[in-house]
């Protein structure tokens, strides 16, 4: 059953650690199930499969003890410009490092509450060095909404890793006091635009499916649904 699956190992992933990341090479459940059966000893305790949202595409993980955790979206870009009432958007970079991390790790305490209860934690120094490479680079676009000269928000943006056809929309995050005033409309819709004036035809976006905001916003937005990551931790219960 060895071509039943895609498996690539990952023993310094810069987030996960020690991990396996997999995928279906055959519509067969049986054979993808005998095949994780066969092959799995031996592997690291974190599992991840990447998997088409069709139900039959998603059966066999779910039949091996595998949840959903994130989920891919895209959509064409160009869109409609947005504005929100007395929000400026501007070009960020390099000085707007503690700007960054701040406005980012409300992503990562967005998680945490239920129903996520996500216990990830960012390392600090590599959170901060991350940003640090991150404003530095050329091929990204840091955007951040001011409210009377205040960060409430930000956009990055940077050619998607796997799809050339398509920019990718990473952190995006709002402050608390100012969701639901078009903040975030404002961000997207500037994503949008910037894609299609870079001659980019689509916008590649990712989101954890247990953070109830953030899987009501894109959808939303216009992204549709083309992929879940899954993930097992053993030993399992």
């Amino acid at each position: 059953m060895p071509d039943a699956l895609k498996i690539d190992r990952y023993p310094e992933h810069p987030i996960w650690g020690d991990c396996v990341f997999l995928e279906a090479l055959t519509e067969d459940a049986e054979a993808v199930r005998g095949a994780y059966a066969e092959q799995s000893p031996g592997w690291p305790p974190l599992h991840f499969a990447v998997s088409g949202p069709a139900p039959e595409e998603l059966d066999p993980w779910y039949r091996l003890g595998f949840a959903q955790m994130h989920a891919y979206g895209v959509r064409a870009s160009a869109g409609e410009p947005f504005e929100a009432a007395g929000v400026t958007l501007r070009r960020g970079g390099p000085d707007d490092l503690e700007t960054a991390i701040r406005i980012d790790l409300l992503i990562e305490q967005a998680q945490r509450e239920p129903p996520s209860y996500s216990a990830y934690a960012q390392d600090e120094e590599q959170h901060r060095e991350t940003w640090i490479e991150t404003l530095a680079d050329d091929d990204v676009t840091y955007v951040v909404a001011e409210r009377d000269g205040t960060p409430v928000g930000h956009v990055t943006l940077y050619p998607d890793p796997t799809h050339a056809d398509a920019l990718h929309l990473a952190s995006t995050a709002v402050v608390p006091q100012e969701r639901g005033t078009g903040v975030g409309r404002a961000l997207t819709a500037f994503a949008l635009r910037h894609a299609a004036e870079r001659g980019f035809p689509r916008l590649r976006t990712n989101w954890r499916v247990t953070n109830l905001a953030a899987s009501r916003y894109w959808p939303a937005r216009g992204f549709e649904l083309t992929h879940i990551r899954l993930f097992r931790r053993l030993p399992d219960v």
